[in-house]
């Protein structure tokens, strides 16, 4: 079920963070929207996943960029050596 929770109770919810909660804001790691007030509210629920699949992603992602990363390196050191 969705649901819209503060800021705070997002914090409390999945155990992270102002600092952190407001980089996935920003970086639009979750869904949110201001209030009139200027306070967020983010959505829970519904086609969100979990802070532990999220953090298991990122660590792929960052292994498969290192890996490609070190390939493209490899690549052009044969490519200038020959």
């Amino acid at each position: 079920m969705e649901e819209w929770i503060s800021l705070n109770e997002f914090m409390r919810r999945y155990k992270v963070g102002y600092d952190v909660a407001l980089q996935m804001i920003h970086n639009g790691e979750v869904e949110c929207k201001k209030t009139t007030g200027g306070r967020y509210k983010i959505k829970v629920g519904g086609d969100t996943v979990s802070r532990q699949l999220y953090e298991e992603e990122h660590r792929k992602r960052i292994e498969a960029e290192t890996t490609l990363n070190l390939l493209q390196k490899i690549l052009v050191e044969r490519s200038i050596s020959k």
